[in-house]
């Protein structure tokens, strides 16, 4: 046959054999989170219970217009732990599980719990009235913590890979406390309408002047909880510090109920325990969270260290993470790349912070199998989100 000339399309005489032989990436399953979504509908059924009945007794308008009203208290608190646990956040699942915790299985068994109390201490005594103050002053600090920690506890130690600090821990102690606070709330506010008591005082006790007495009762044994399975280098000093931590807490309840109790209806002498107790209380707890933020930051940054060494990320990179003023330039600049460029950066940061904290608790308590997997892929996260901030922002790192 003749030849083709030049510039000539030439077409390929038969098929290539066989095409080129790959794998297909297989999909990476995410476990179900089966203890979160048992906990979450075991909560927000008995949750959903209580509402239900308060809406029988006092009709469906009241029933919401409280409700509304509960939603000051629920959002400062969740504002404020939202705001310790903006270094290293815990997945929202586990969060809600610990809330609906609290704010449907603790309250259900502690409302229980406080009407034994009282009844027993009431036959025992002889008088209502001893049993009304007992079941203030000993029976609800006693049975509402420990309910309220019984969720907390069950959390950290099933989810003991996803808790890197003490300040996870008190997270999730202060989410339960949020559920069982808007309840409990709700239910003041429903019987001071139905008894014709004042509700304006009541809304000021509960919110202005208590929002963070139940978070700051329970925060402690969850902080403890934390400190027990991140940081403890024995059992022994893990319980002990996760019984400290409840009883810290049982005290401190025991504490504001016991001055309204002594305060007897008398407004200005509650208003005087209320100013020389418990606001220095509050100011002390307050304190104590500042620094145990700072130091989740030191730990990140003390378990980044090897990583430098090893030239895996810059010294600049751990001050970028870790240092809460250069964090909001490195948000700031990332920013100039879109809002993916800014994500990444965020995730960059959390990979990170997670990491070092990861080596930090096997420093403490000894190499964990789970803990070295996962170290592995935040390592791998945060290179490939690294990769995407940089490209976004038109900046390559040296």
């Amino acid at each position: 046959p003749a030849m083709p000339g030049p510039g000539a399309v030439q077409y390929p005489q038969a098929a290539p054999q066989a095409a080129q032989v790959w794998s297909v990436p297989a999909l990476k399953r995410q476990p179900v989170p089966v203890f979160e979504a048992v906990v979450i509908g075991a909560g927000a059924a008995l949750m959903l219970l209580g509402v239900f009945g308060f809406m029988v007794a006092s009709g469906p308008v009241l029933t919401v217009f409280l409700a509304i009203m509960c939603i000051v208290p629920l959002s400062i608190v969740i504002s404020f732990l939202q705001f310790i646990d903006r270094f290293e956040p815990e997945p929202w699942w586990t969060k809600i599980a610990a809330f609906l915790w609290g704010g449907g299985v603790a309250v259900f068994f502690a409302g229980m719990f406080n009407e034994l109390s009282f009844m027993s201490f009431a036959n025992l005594s002889g008088s209502d009235t001893a049993g009304a103050v007992f079941r203030s002053v000993v029976g609800a600090p006693l049975g509402e913590e420990l309910l309220k920690a019984l969720g907390v506890i069950a959390i950290v130690m099933l989810r003991r890979n996803n808790v890197s600090s003490p300040v996870d821990g008190l997270v999730y102690g202060g989410f339960s406390a949020a559920g069982f606070l808007v309840v409990e709330d709700f239910t003041y506010f429903v019987r001071a309408v139905l008894t014709d008591g004042d509700l304006g005082q009541m809304f000021s006790q509960r919110v202005v002047m208590g929002v963070f007495g139940h978070v700051m009762y329970t925060s402690c044994m969850g902080w403890a909880t934390g400190w027990a399975v991140t940081r403890a280098r024995s059992a022994a000093a893990g319980c002990g510090a996760v019984a400290l931590g409840w009883f810290t807490g049982m005290l401190l309840h025991a504490t504001w109920n016991g001055t309204a109790v002594l305060s007897g209806g008398d407004e200005e002498l509650f208003y005087t325990f209320y100013m020389f107790i418990h606001i220095p209380l509050f100011l002390l707890w307050f304190l104590f969270i500042a620094l145990a933020m700072k130091r989740e930051r030191r730990d990140a940054a003390a378990g980044l260290m090897p990583y430098v060494a090893q030239g895996w990320i810059i010294p600049a990179e751990i001050q970028m993470v870790c240092d809460p003023r250069s964090r909001r330039a490195a948000l700031a600049w990332a920013s100039n790349g879109g809002p993916l460029a800014k994500k990444a950066m965020k995730q960059f940061m959390y990979a990170l912070a997670t990491l070092g904290l990861h080596q930090v608790v096997m420093k403490n308590r000894g190499p964990e199998k789970a803990r070295i997997t996962e170290s592995r892929e935040l390592a791998k996260e945060a290179t490939s989100q690294r990769k995407i901030f940089m490209k976004l922002t038109r900046m390559r790192r040296f």
